[in-house]
């Protein structure tokens, strides 16, 4: 598992989401019962709603385990289009949080977690043994990672 220690920003967020858009093929963002989105989080859901393939209420996902609350999570193709809309609604890994964003970007690549994150607690780590996959990894600029 691969720890990455400081939050990527600009663009090292564009390149690690572009990669994960490269290799993996499903990506997940949550919304929490608890915490009302805001106007702007509202319109994203609709924004992303012709590109959702299911919305299951779990009350755990990659990196987080709720205790007597459930959250909506929202699975999605990894397409170009939403790829875009990824990158341009954020600059930041942890910028994904309510009530103006969805939550806790997460990949998958064939059904297991790639990319995890954990927005609030700014933590965040990459699932992966490949050679060819950790060496595209080291290749992002200014990717802090242990």
């Amino acid at each position: 598992m691969i720890q990455i220690l400081e939050e990527p920003i600009g663009v090292t967020y564009k390149q690690l989401v572009s990669l994960a858009f490269n290799l993996c093929d499903e990506f997940i963002l949550v919304k929490r019962d608890q915490i009302v989105l805001n106007e702007n989080g509202e319109t994203f859901i609709e924004e992303l709603k012709p590109y959702i393939k299911e919305i299951r209420k779990q009350e755990e996902w990659p990196g987080t385990r709720l205790f007597g609350h459930y959250a909506d999570v929202y699975y999605f193709d990894c397409k170009e289009e939403l790829k875009e809309i990824l990158l341009s609604k954020v600059d930041r890994l942890y910028e994904w949080i309510q009530p103006e964003l969805l939550e806790d970007l997460c990949f998958y690549k064939n059904g297991e977690e790639w990319l995890v994150t954990i927005a609030h607690e700014n933590e965040g780590f990459i699932k992966t043994t490949e050679r060819q996959e950790i060496l595209k990894i080291r290749e992002i600029e200014g990717i802090m990672i242990y």
